[in-house]
């Protein structure tokens, strides 16, 4: 496994980790075609980095591709209409824990991602907001909408 996943595993509760799919309150997100090796840490579950419930995301997803470009990804999902303000919260607490467990020298190009049963213009408009942006290490990023069942490696493109 690349060096900087196991340095990822080493400060992560095992019960974090998760082999199975991305899939939470009946909205699943394919793996099909995501980079391996990988490495999954569902915040939801006890021993999670992330403490507070109130804004937590659901995954953090690090990986290295075939070219050994590392990856960040952050997922929340959400079976229903997505809240952009509280997504974004969601995100941003993730992000925050992120660069607790990722290996500071790591170089990973970050995405956030928020999938949704259905995401109306409206909470496309917010999501775009410069104020809505997520931070990781000094990277902006705007999150990514998907659908729930659109496969990851959709977002894994530059």
């Amino acid at each position: 496994m690349n060096s900087f996943l196991k340095e990822i595993r080493e400060k992560v509760d095992e019960s974090c980790l998760t082999r199975g799919g991305l899939k939470k309150q009946g909205c699943e997100v394919p793996l099909k075609n995501v980079p391996h090796p990988r490495l999954v840490v569902d915040f939801d579950n006890p021993g999670s980095p992330l403490s507070d419930d109130s804004h937590r995301c659901d995954y953090l997803l690090a990986a290295e591709d075939q070219k050994k470009t590392g990856w960040v990804v952050l997922l929340e999902l959400k079976r229903g209409k997505l809240d952009a303000s509280t997504v974004v919260k969601q995100l941003k607490a993730g992000s925050l824990a992120a660069e607790e467990i990722v290996p500071a020298r790591c170089e990973a190009r970050f995405r956030p991602v928020a999938a949704s049963g259905g995401i109306s213009k409206h909470e496309i408009k917010q999501f775009r907001k410069k104020s809505n942006m997520i931070s990781y290490r000094g990277k902006r990023e705007i999150a990514r909408l998907i659908s729930c069942g659109q496969p990851l490696n959709s977002m894994l493109r530059s």
